[in-house]
């Protein structure tokens, strides 16, 4: 007779997952969400920035213009503008609200008259803080003082 041999159990292997658990699903839409959610502010945010810069650009732009017209104008004019001055049509039309006012110092001696032409728009955490430039202006002589 012949002696059997000893046949040995070999251990089954757990079959190849094809897919994804539920749980592994919710956990990844989770992560997602949030990634999402945090983007979008983000995002809004970064859009509300640059608006802010481009509005800051032009009225810098549009203080720089008003006080090299107002260099440029005569004595009558001048005048003029100082008691009622308005933004120009582009940067009204650019930013909303826009306000432009002029504080006119008295005149000190030899360096003339301190002019501050300030300009103010409608903007989250704008109003009361409005953009400043100040510029000395000589008198020519030959002109009446005011």
């Amino acid at each position: 007779m012949r002696a059997r041999s000893a046949v040995r159990a070999v251990p089954r292997r757990a079959p190849a997952r094809a897919g994804f658990t539920l749980f592994e699903l919710l956990v990844a839409f989770s992560i997602l969400s949030v990634i999402v959610s945090v983007s979008g502010g983000l995002l809004v945010r970064h859009k509300r920035l640059l608006a802010s810069a481009r509005h800051q650009r032009i009225a810098v732009e549009e203080l720089a213009n008003q006080m090299d017209r107002l260099m440029a104008l005569d004595r009558g004019a001048r005048e003029a503008f100082l008691a009622a001055p308005e933004p120009s049509s582009f940067a009204a039309a650019r930013l909303p609200g826009a306000t432009l006012a002029a504080v006119v110092d008295p005149p000190a001696g030899a360096l003339g008259r301190r002019i501050v032409l300030s300009i103010e728009w409608e903007e989250p955490g704008r109003r009361g803080r409005p953009l400043r430039l100040a510029g000395w202006l000589h008198d020519v002589p030959g002109e009446a003082a005011p």
